[in-house]
């Protein structure tokens, strides 16, 4: 359990650091931090991913959930990754927002399984 609590506090920060560049990147400032942001993108991919494996692993584990976490994460490195060739022009908004709904679909997700994971864990302590 302290292993998904630890990963879930370095999602919360990595996911809070890419939102942040990410406005500013949105805003056409700072493009030479752009490598900064696709790294806390890797970081938050790869925490997902850990998120996902180490529940699975537990007790009670879900492996739909883990699944879940590997599919949103590919999704996410290759939207990431790609977005700059999609949509180029006045359109380009479009794949943007669609990064960012990503985005936070990956914290999202994440709360939920340790949230799931916490829950299980108390009621098969009261048991």
């Amino acid at each position: 359990m302290k292993a998904l609590t630890i990963l879930v506090m370095i999602l919360r920060v990595v996911v809070l650091l890419a939102l942040i560049l990410g406005i500013v990147l949105w805003t056409g400032n700072a493009d030479n931090l752009k490598p900064v942001h696709m790294i806390l993108g890797i970081l938050t991919v790869l925490t997902l991913w850990a998120i996902g494996l180490v529940q699975g692993f537990q007790k009670g584990g879900s492996f739909p959930l883990a699944l879940a976490t590997f599919v949103v994460g590919l999704i996410v490195a290759i939207v990431g990754l790609y977005q700059e060739q999609w949509l180029v022009g006045s359109a380009h908004w479009v794949i943007q927002v669609i990064h960012l709904l990503l985005g936070l679909t990956v914290i999202g997700l994440g709360e939920m399984i340790v949230a799931r994971s916490k829950r299980r864990l108390k009621a098969t302590m009261t048991t």
